[in-house]
């Protein structure tokens, strides 16, 4: 677990993950519910990261964290991890790609976008 937490590159690649699965699972039905620093919805201890780790512990999910220093760990240490890569993820030193809040923020400009595309089209 320990060796994982301090494997930079594998934690950055599960970062990555972790706003895909984010992304793609939670955007369209949480949009706005995502845009206070301080919601409960995106803590350690909220809804949403029970969610993610609950999704990961599954053994047909773990070949998605692709952090080979956590491979073979058992189910607590895992968990840990994947909440370790949740508070990194919704973290504001986190930049770029691994920040859950920008990868929705650039999701939500692209929805938005599209559907105002849609509407000129129609005018």
């Amino acid at each position: 677990f320990v060796k994982a937490l301090q494997n930079e590159n594998g934690v950055d690649n599960d970062l990555m993950t972790l706003c895909k699965w984010v992304r793609e699972e939670l955007f369209f039905v949480l949009i706005h519910d995502l845009k206070s620093e301080n919601d409960q919805t995106m803590s350690e201890d909220g809804p949403l990261c029970s969610m993610f780790v609950k999704c990961f512990l599954k053994r047909e999910n773990r070949s998605s964290i692709v952090n080979a220093d956590i491979h073979g760990a058992c189910d607590e240490e895992m968990k840990g991890y994947l909440k370790h890569l949740w508070t990194k993820g919704i973290s504001k030193e986190t930049k770029g790609k691994g920040n859950i809040r920008k990868n929705l923020s650039l999701e939500k400009t692209a929805v938005y976008a599209a559907i105002n595309d849609a509407f000129k089209t129609l005018m």
